[in-house]
């Protein structure tokens, strides 16, 4: 058993599913995927995420390990950077490769 947001999944391609088809989770993914980022960096890139919404999918993707949030003190201010986990890398080659299984299977409209 697989659970995602108290939702419990008997499959674990589900579970993945239900991660990686939420809102604004691919994007953040694939933003952080060979660099550490700020939040405010993040939710530049990102455009027409708000910030409720980054906030929500970073805690998400933090809680399932996918995400690292390095927070340390800088003068004062601590400083909060986002990348992927050792678990989250290997997420990569499968999303490339959802990437070009949809681009040579799905039609899309431009």
């Amino acid at each position: 058993m697989y659970s995602v947001e108290k939702i419990i999944y008997e499959c674990p391609v589900e579970a993945l599913s239900g991660i990686l088809g939420k809102k604004w989770v691919a994007a953040i993914i694939w933003e952080i995927k060979d660099k550490k980022m700020r939040f405010g960096e993040l939710k530049r890139a990102i455009e027409g995420c708000s910030k409720k919404m980054l906030t929500q999918q970073l805690d998400l993707l933090i809680e399932q390990g996918i995400i690292i949030n390095d927070k340390r003190l800088m003068n004062n201010v601590v400083e909060s950077t986002y990348y992927l986990s050792e678990s989250g890398l290997t997420l990569l080659p499968i999303m490339e490769k959802m990437i070009f299984w949809s681009d040579k299977n799905l039609i899309c409209d431009n």
